[in-house]
């Protein structure tokens, strides 16, 4: 165990190691296996932990302040706690979808952003672009049980985002967003105006 002081105080930093032993009967080195330590051997399940509940709350960089760690430090911890809770929590079966993209950059980059919308969550993240092609892992992750779940669909009126939810939930109503319905409203009122 190693001590280090700053301006803060006492901070302990600690390394477990693990013991190494050579296996008699294979002849291979096995390695302890401690049940409290985490995947790294320079942090605990419950640092591990504690790090992913901060992070829901706070920033990263916020995280690292609070608890002296490095923030790459805290940026793998925050990633390894979301994937070990995505993997204990079942995707549900949703029966209103919300369908939108998000720009990542300038140059036309979007991603597809899927939501339930009576739970009020982010039920999917991806593609390349806003075509067809970019909604379709969404809804072979999900797979014909759960699309034939669905009954509504809110999206804007871009063609490619219809014609993914009438391949994959034919049943599902869709329903454009009033966003979009107005603007086209409004244009439409200007050319009368004109004329």
């Amino acid at each position: 165990m190693v001590r280090d002081q700053d301006a803060l105080g006492w901070h302990i930093h600690v390394r477990f190691e693990q013991h190494r032993v050579d296996c008699a009967t294979c002849g291979g080195v096995r390695v302890e296996r401690l049940d409290w330590l985490a995947d790294n051997p320079r942090y605990t399940r419950r640092l591990a932990r504690q790090v992913g509940l901060l992070c829901r709350d706070m920033t990263n960089k916020a995280c690292a302040q609070l608890l002296h760690l490095h923030e790459a430090t805290v940026k793998e911890l925050d990633k390894r706690f979301m994937q070990e809770w995505l993997a204990r929590t079942p995707t549900p079966a949703p029966r209103a979808l919300g369908i939108d993209e998000l720009s990542v950059r300038k140059g036309h980059t979007y991603r597809v952003v899927i939501s339930d919308l009576e739970r009020g969550r982010v039920l999917w993240i991806g593609g390349e672009g806003r075509k067809e092609v970019d909604v379709a892992p969404f809804f072979a992750a999900l797979g014909s049980r759960k699309a034939a779940k669905i009954e509504l669909a809110v999206m804007d009126m871009w063609p490619a985002f219809r014609n993914a939810v009438t391949a994959a939930a034919p049943q599902a109503r869709i329903v454009y967003d009033k966003f979009h319905i107005l603007r086209h409203l409004s244009t439409a009122m200007d050319e009368v105006r004109r004329e």
